[in-house]
């Protein structure tokens, strides 16, 4: 198990067969480094031998039985009242507390599915994240934050419009199941703009350069890690950064904040010098 080999893998194949459990954990250990990782993933087998779905029934029937067991049997659910608590992102207190927000606990459900039997997959809606489950033809949209409702093509589409306050005609495309990397992309961005909003410009640094290790060519990490670390005191770092995001973004060059920043860097540089 090596976080940093399986970032870059990603990074080359979003699909590639990487443990989710595994990969949550391990991105958990950043934070907290007496982590049992072992303990945990005993824990989430735990919890599916204690799950007995009904057999020779149909597909969301079995879900149903399944969300159950998560919301009413485990106890897990939505954390509604402090939603930005970066605590809720953690799969380590995730399990530990049973609360999350909607990608957590999706990352949890497909953990514990998988061990089940059940083909679960990650979807990410415009402002939220749900589950799907898939058998032949035959799709299932739930929702762990909200105690497991079975959604609707119309419900899906309130739950983003809920997130986001615009009314989106989801397509295809937002039913589709994402991909490994898309899912620890999405999970870290909310990481990132938790420890933004909060001013915790350390942690911001750390995950904005895991987000760089599996999103590489992303300019807008790129930028905000060259600000991050302006803020922190690295200006070479930034300076580094900031250029990145200008060859990838050629208009930035007119950006008064990015020149600002960039001139900002290059001037801590000369005093240091």
């Amino acid at each position: 198990m090596n976080l940093d080999s399986d970032l870059l893998l990603l990074a080359e194949n979003p699909n590639a067969s990487i443990c989710l459990e595994t990969l949550a954990l391990s991105l958990a250990l950043d934070e907290y480094p007496n982590l049992d990782i072992s303990a945990y993933k005993s824990e989430i087998a735990a919890f599916s031998h204690g799950c007995k779905l009904p057999g020779g029934t149909d597909l969301e029937v079995r879900v149903q039985a399944f969300t159950r067991y998560l919301s009413h049997d485990l106890g897990f659910h939505g954390n509604k009242n402090d939603y930005y608590d970066p605590q809720n992102s953690y799969l380590n207190l995730v399990i530990d507390r049973r609360i999350g927000i909607p990608i957590s606990l999706s990352i949890l459900a497909i953990c514990i599915g998988k061990k089940l039997g059940l083909r679960l997959f990650g979807v990410g809606l415009p402002g939220h994240f749900v589950t799907m489950a898939c058998e032949g033809n035959h799709s299932v949209y739930f929702d762990v934050f909200n105690d497991g409702k079975i959604l609707s093509q119309s419900d899906c589409e309130s739950l983003s419009f809920k997130a986001t306050g615009e009314q989106i005609a989801l397509s295809e495309n937002h039913f589709s199941p994402l991909p490994t990397a898309s899912v620890i992309i999405r999970m870290l961005t909310n990481l990132k703009l938790i420890y933004l909003r909060k001013n915790d410009v350390p942690r911001s640094i750390r995950i904005l350069n895991r987000l760089r290790q599996i999103a590489p060519n992303d300019p807008a990490q790129m930028r905000d890690l060259g600000v991050a670390l302006l803020q922190a005191g690295h200006p070479s770092k930034a300076l580094l950064n900031l250029e990145s995001y200008i060859q990838y973004v050629p208009s930035a060059i007119d950006d008064n904040d990015i020149q600002a920043w960039i001139k900002q860097a290059r001037k801590d540089i000369s005093n240091r010098n």
